[in-house]
């Protein structure tokens, strides 16, 4: 970790959609280490060299410069966490100052606060997309994130368990699944998840919905259970941060293939890796722009052979739904007259949705 006076940040021009100029610099106008951006939504190319900008505001006391930050939880958990290891060694009031990718339409960040309270942090937080000049900015190494492929540089987990330490060992008789279906039928999620919850509270599972707990509750949540089955979505990356020998669990794919970031962050801990299963069957869209909002149909019988091979079912009375209950789940969360797609069709819907926004 370096401190540098009188330093700078400066938004940059946008170069592309991805990339963008945004640099930290100190008093002597270069370019300060440990300050750059690599995410798969952005990266910064900032010029060797710049000047501030006079009429910036300037921050009095001790700033640590953290990184990116962006409204989804997932990208908070990979991408705001690895510089903030820095606060050991820095006064209490020392300011957290995030850099933002510049958008039309400003996102919420609440929570950027609702993970750093959880970690114990009560620094105050500052989200940025224009310039500021600082009269102590500390830079740190990042030790966590995309940057790293999902993965940790030595001493990073060491700090987070001091922030989230087990309360003990996990206990092998606690079994938790971990659902997207309180998020309600428009979200991207499976068909039948209902009848997948049933199934697993019937091999003695406990049913958790993320987000209705804070996430203290959520740490210690996963901490404890001995098994633990996810929904393919941004828990697990969460969970992959806590993950400790002695813990068996798995993450059903909503999607064909997961993102490499969080296959390499699901085995980066000691303990058993944990497992990904791929049982969709086929994949539905509705007619909405976002990736992660797509339905997934479930092989139920590939899905309980996999789960009772790795220990985590005993799969006793494992059944599919039935069509009509298909059918139902499916058809939720659809607007009047609106249909489902499949993926050849959504990409020509897209391809129309990008034609008429040109032409508008």
């Amino acid at each position: 970790m370096t401190a540098h006076p009188f330093s700078f940040l400066l938004p940059g021009a946008r170069i592309d959609r991805r990339t963008t100029a945004l640099g930290v610099y100190g008093a002597d106008g270069a370019l300060l280490p440990d300050c750059s951006i690599r995410t798969s939504s952005w990266t910064t190319q900032p010029p060797e060299r710049a000047a501030p900008q006079v009429d910036a505001p300037l921050i009095f006391g001790p700033a640590l410069f953290a990184g990116s930050v962006d409204k989804q939880f997932g990208f908070v958990l990979l991408n705001a966490l690895g510089r903030l290891w820095a606060l050991e060694g820095l006064p209490e009031q020392t300011l957290i100052v995030y850099a933002a990718k510049p958008q039309a339409r400003a996102p919420d960040y609440r929570v950027v606060p609702a993970v750093l309270r959880g970690l114990g942090l009560r620094n105050p937080v500052m989200v940025t997309e224009g310039a500021l000049r600082f009269e102590q900015l500390h830079c740190a190494e990042e030790r966590f994130g995309e940057c790293h492929g999902g993965t940790a540089l030595p001493g990073f987990y060491d700090w987070l368990d001091r922030r989230w330490t087990p309360s003990g060992a996990p206990d092998p008789e606690q079994k938790v699944y971990v659902s997207r279906s309180g998020l309600g039928p428009a979200a991207g999620r499976f068909a039948c998840e209902d009848h997948l919850e049933t199934l697993l509270e019937a091999e003695g599972y406990r049913i958790y919905r993320p987000e209705a707990h804070d996430i203290a509750h959520q740490v210690r949540t996963f901490q404890g259970a001995g098994k633990l089955i996810f929904a393919e979505g941004s828990a697990v990356h969460l969970f992959a941060l806590l993950r400790q020998p002695g813990q068996i669990s798995a993450v059903i794919h909503r999607r064909e293939r997961l993102p490499d970031v969080m296959l390499a962050q699901m085995a980066d801990r000691p303990g058993a890796p944990t497992r990904a299963i791929n049982a969709v069957r086929a994949l539905w869209w509705p007619p909405q722009r976002g990736e992660h909002l797509g339905l997934s149909v479930l092989d139920f019988a590939a899905l309980g052979e996999e789960l009772a091979a790795l220990g985590l079912i005993s799969g006793q009375g494992w059944h599919p739904p039935t069509e009509a209950q298909l059918a139902a789940s499916l058809a939720a969360g659809l607007a009047p007259g609106e249909r489902l797609m499949t993926p050849d069709e959504r990409s020509d819907w897209l391809k129309t949705q990008r034609e008429a926004r040109r032409k508008g």
